[in-house]
């Protein structure tokens, strides 16, 4: 018993490895990390992430089931992905360019409650869309989980997902927390040339996938 637990805790440490490997990178949900945390606070940052580590645990759990059969529709379809998530990040990228800045200070506690909950739900929505509409990052988690998984039952299986999300989103308070620090020094010309890099940054990347995902519908081996 105490052996079992012992291998399973050794799992879920690996599986916290797993998750920091996966979620490290800086993509668009990075971006808008970054961004949102020096304009809009920890709370709306760190949800900026957490809606990626969820998707990253979706993504791992897929590879650690072995549900070959969603991977596949996945693959049979990813133009359409391509397509669907780089209309996303046009959307979310021309919002940010013109969300109006505001000087970043401390959270005021006069903000309703109701309304901070709302602003994270939203972050967390849209980190979520993000990263879910992102193939590359769907099969660089299989990589990862198939690589480093090592695992041999589906309670393994069930701690290793458990893990990579508790990684990804310890990585994310991480990157929140720490821009959080000083956010108090970003002025509000500071805040705008922020908000354009990203914006221009998430546009560069939604053309990639737009055209990524329109090359699909010309291969001769594109599904649907």
């Amino acid at each position: 018993m105490r052996l079992a637990l012992f291998e399973e805790f050794g799992v879920l440490y690996r599986g916290m490895l797993l998750g920091l490997m996966i979620a490290a990178p800086v993509g668009p949900v990075g971006l808008l990390c970054i961004r949102r945390t020096v304009q809009k606070g920890l709370l709306i940052g760190f949800a900026s992430g957490f809606g990626a580590a969820f998707a990253d645990a979706l993504f791992s759990a897929f590879a650690a089931f072995g549900v070959a059969a969603i991977i596949d529709m996945i693959r049979d379809y990813n133009h359409w992905t391509h397509l669907l998530g780089g209309l996303f990040l046009l959307v979310v990228a021309w919002h940010t360019w013109h969300d109006a800045p505001r000087q970043p200070a401390a959270d005021t506690p006069d903000v309703p409650a109701q309304n901070k909950l709302g602003g994270a739900a939203r972050a967390i929505l849209s980190s979520f869309v993000i990263t879910l509409t992102n193939p590359a990052t769907l099969f660089g988690v299989l990589a990862v989980v198939a690589t480093f998984g090592g695992l041999r039952n589906r309670i393994e299986a069930s701690v290793l997902v458990g893990g990579i999300f508790t990684g990804s989103a310890l990585w994310w308070l991480l990157l929140s927390g720490s821009v959080a620090l000083v956010r108090s020094r970003f002025t509000e010309r500071r805040v705008i040339k922020i908000n354009r890099f990203t914006a221009a940054a998430l546009s560069l990347l939604a053309l990639w996938a737009l055209a990524t995902g329109i090359s699909g519908f010309f291969s001769p081996q594109t599904g649907g």
